[in-house]
C-alpha cells in the first residue's frame, strides 16, 4: 500500500523520461487502478459489454422453431446461426487476440464491441433466414475480438494474486446471463415475437460500447509489431477445416470423401502453420510455449471437459423428452440447474484457486465432470430424475470451479505481451472442445433412444473427459515465467 502514493506522485509530476520502461508504466496503471477502483470498474464494464452475447445464446437456440416459421425457413438451416457463430469465433479469436497484443487490447475490444452492437441490430432487422445467419456470424466476429481482449484487460488490471478471483466473477456473469436471458426472454417472445429480444439487446450493447469507451484506459503494451498473417492464415484454415470436418462427418459420415478432404486440409494446414511459426521473426504464437506445462496442460483439460459438458447438455433434452415425456417448458426448468450452479460456483472457484492452487482446481474440475457423466449413465439406465439433476449439478460445479484457473494458469505461463493470443488459444480450444463434443456425442447416440443408448453416450463422455486429467496433472503449482524463444 505504501508504494501507491509514490506511483501517483511520479505521475502527477509528469515524469516524461524516455528511459522509463513500458513495464514500469504498466505497474503505474495497475497500482493506481487498484487504489481508485479502476480494476473493479473495468471488470463491471467488460462484463456489461459481453453480456449481450451470452444472454442471447440460449434464447436464440430455444427460439429456432419460432424463427423458422416467421422467416419461412427450416430449423436445420437456422441452426447455422449457432454453428456459424462458433465457426467465426473459433477462426477469428486467435487473430484478433494477437491484434490486441500488437495494437492495444482496448482498441480491439472497442471495435469488437461496435461490431457486436451492429450485428445484434441486424439480427433483429433480418428479413430472411440467410440475413439472420449472416448477422449472427457478424456477432461471432465481434465476440472473437472482444472475448480474448476483455480477458487480457482484466488480467492487466488485476495483480497476479487476484486474477483467479476476478476471472471467477467474469465467468459467473458469462454463465449467469444465459439463464436470465432464457427466463426473461421466453415470456417476451411469447408476447411480442422473437425480434423483441434483439430490440432490447441492441441499445444495451450500444450503452456497453459507450461505457467501455469511457472507462477502459489504454494499456501499456509492447511496441507494435507486424502481424504474422501467414501464420494466422494457417491456423485459421486448420481450425475451419477441422470444424467443417466435424459438421460434414456428423451428417454424411466421417468416411464421406468431402469429410476426409476437410480432415486432410486441417492436418496439412497445421503442418504449414508450425513450419511458418518456426521461421517467423515475430510468430503468431510462440511454439516454445507448448513446452510449458502450465500453458499446455489447461489446453488439454479444458476442451476435454467442454467436450462432455456441451455434448451431454444437448443430449439431455432428448433423454428428458424420450424417456420422461417432459414438455419443452419442463425440460428447460430441469436444465437450468446446470448453468445456475456453474454461475454461482465460478467466484468460489476463483477464490479457491488463490488459496489452494490452480492445479488442484483444474484436476477437481475434470474429476467432477467424469463423476457427472457416470451419474448420467446410472440416471439413463434407471430412468431416474433425481440422478439427472445430480448430474447437472456436478457438471455445472465442475466447470464453475475449474474455469477461472484455466485462463489464469495459461496467462501466467506467457509473457505479458502475449496475453491476447494466450487467452485466444484458450477460447479457441474451448470452442473446439464444445463443437467436437456436440457432433461426436450425437454420432455415438445415432438413432437409438433407449435407456442404454443414452447410458452409452454418457459413458463415452466420461472416458473422453478422463483424459483431461492428464492436462490437470501436467500443471505445475510453481510459477512458470516465459523466457525468450531460442
Amino acid at each position: 500500500m505504501t508504494t501507491v502514493p509514490k506511483f501517483q506522485e511520479v505521475t502527477m509530476e509528469g515524469d516524461t523520461s524516455q528511459s522509463a520502461s513500458r513495464e514500469s508504466h504498466a505497474a503505474v496503471i495497475v497500482a493506481v487502478g487498484a487504489d481508485d477502483g479502476y480494476a473493479r470498474r473495468l471488470l463491471v464494464t467488460v462484463i456489461g459489454g459481453l453480456i449481450v452475447f451470452s444472454s442471447s445464446m440460449t434464447i436464440v437456440s430455444a427460439s429456432l422453431p419460432t424463427m423458422a416459421d416467421d422467416l419461412d425457413s427450416t430449423e436445420s438451416f437456422l441452426s447455422w446461426s449457432v454453428t456459424g457463430l462458433f465457426l467465426m469465433m473459433a477462426v477469428g479469436t486467435p487473430v484478433l487476440g494477437r491484434l490486441g497484443d500488437s495494437h492495444g487490447h482496448r482498441k480491439v475490444f472497442l471495435r469488437g464491441s461496435l461490431v457486436l452492437a451492429v450485428g445484434t441490430m441486424l439480427c433483429g432487422l433480418a428479413p430472411t433466414a440467410e440475413a439472420f445467419v449472416g448477422a449472427r456470424m457478424l456477432v461471432g466476429l465481434g465476440i472473437a475480438a472482444t472475448m480474448p481482449n476483455a480477458m487480457a484487460l482484466i488480467m492487466e488490471a488485476y495483480p497476479a494474486s487476484r486474477r483467479s478471483e476476478a476471472m471467477g466473477w467474469f465467468q459467473m456473469a458469462m454463465t449467469g446471463a444465459p439463464v436470465i436471458g432464457l427466463i426473461v426472454g421466453g415470456p417476451l417472445i411469447d408476447l411480442f415475437g422473437w425480434r423483441i429480444v434483439f430490440a432490447i439487446l441492441t441499445p444495451v450493447s450500444l450503452i456497453g460500447f459507450a461505457a467501455a469507451w469511457r472507462v477502459i484506459r489504454p494499456s501499456a503494451g509492447r511496441d507494435r509489431v507486424q502481424i504474422d498473417w501467414a501464420g494466422a492464415a494457417g491456423l485459421g484454415i486448420a481450425t475451419l477445416g477441422f470444424l467443417l470436418f466435424l459438421e460434414r462427418g456428423s451428417s454424411a459420415g466421417f468416411a464421406d470423401p468431402l469429410a476426409a478432404l476437410l480432415a486432410l486440409l486441417a492436418v496439412g494446414s497445421i503442418a504449414v502453420f508450425v513450419r511458418i511459426e518456426r521461421r517467423a521473426p515475430k510468430p503468431m504464437l510462440r511454439l516454445d510455449y507448448f513446452r510449458r506445462s502450465n500453458f499446455t496442460g489447461p489446453l488439454i483439460a479444458q476442451p476435454l471437459s467442454q467436450f462432455a459438458y456441451m455434448g451431454a447438455f444437448l443430449i439431455a433434452p432428448l433423454l428428458l423428452d424420450d424417456l420422461f415425456g417432459y414438455s419443452v417448458g419442463a425440460i428447460s426448468l430441469v436444465l437450468l440447474a446446470r448453468p445456475l450452479v456453474y454461475s454461482v460456483s465460478s467466484p468460489v472457484g476463483g477464490r479457491l484457486a488463490t488459496t489452494i492452487g490452480e492445479r488442484q482446481m483444474i484436476i477437481a474440475g475434470s474429476v467432477l465432470m467424469v463423476l457427472s457423466m457416470l451419474t448420467w449413465v446410472l440416471a439413463a439406465h434407471w430412468v431416474n430424475l433425481a440422478l439427472i439433476i445430480l448430474g447437472l449439478v456436478l457438471s455445472g460445479l465442475a466447470m464453475g470451479l475449474a474455469s477461472p484457473s484455466y485462463a489464469t494458469t495459461i496467462a501466467a505461463a506467457v509473457d505479458d505481451g502475449d496475453l491476447g493470443i494466450a487467452n485466444a488459444m484458450g477460447t479457441t480450444m474451448m470452442n473446439i472442445g464444445m463443437l467436437t463434443g456436440i457432433q461426436t456425442m450425437f454420432v455415438v447416440l445415432g438413432d437409438g433412444r433407449g435407456p442404454d443408448d443414452f447410458a452409452m453416450v454418457f459413458g463415452f463422455g466420461a472416458v473422453v473427459t478422463a483424459f483431461g486429467l492428464i492436462g490437470g496433472f501436467m500443471v505445475d503449482a510453481r510459477p512458470q515465467v516465459a523466457g525468450p524463444e531460442h
